[in-house]
């Protein structure tokens, strides 16, 4: 069972059991700090994923025995200065994978930046493997948070 303040184990599906309990509580403190709430994207991909000993994606469970990563959404963030402070407050708190995706829609189908989020233990807090995706497209961080709207 997870115990957090701000998720409920049904938020994580049917990998509730399998969420890294340090990924559960590094998001309970970035819901703290930014005072918006997470929802995990509903896409199958979003959670866990069982893709062989080989892949080392954080969303892995085959690979690191635990999902280390959620894909998800922060209420009310749409715009470029509001991704890079949700970014710029996850490499605060210790996520070692952070990614941009300003190419998604969120659960009810708009368009809306979507984070990935992980605590891959082959990265430094602080030194965080980032990453982003303009029309599906991989890039930089930095470029995915640009080719959002200003504000």
């Amino acid at each position: 069972m997870i115990y957090a303040q701000h998720f409920s184990s049904e938020e994580f599906r049917e990998w509730a059991d399998d969420m890294s309990p340090r990924l559960v509580t590094m998001l309970d403190v970035l819901r703290f700090h930014i005072g918006r709430p997470i929802e995990i994207s509903k896409s199958s991909y979003a959670l866990g994923r069982e893709q062989g000993r080989d892949q080392m994606s954080e969303h892995n469970i085959d690979h690191w025995g635990e999902v280390l990563a959620v894909d998800c959404f922060v209420t009310g963030v749409y715009k470029r200065a509001q991704a890079e402070a949700v970014a710029h407050e996850a490499e605060a708190i210790g996520f070692t994978g952070i990614g941009v995706y300003s190419d998604t829609h969120n659960n009810y189908g708009e368009e809306q930046v979507m984070f990935h989020l992980g605590v891959r233990p082959n990265e430094l807090m602080g030194d965080p493997a980032t990453w982003g995706r303009v029309d599906h497209d991989y890039t930089s961080l930095i470029a995915a948070i640009q080719s959002l709207k200003a504000g």
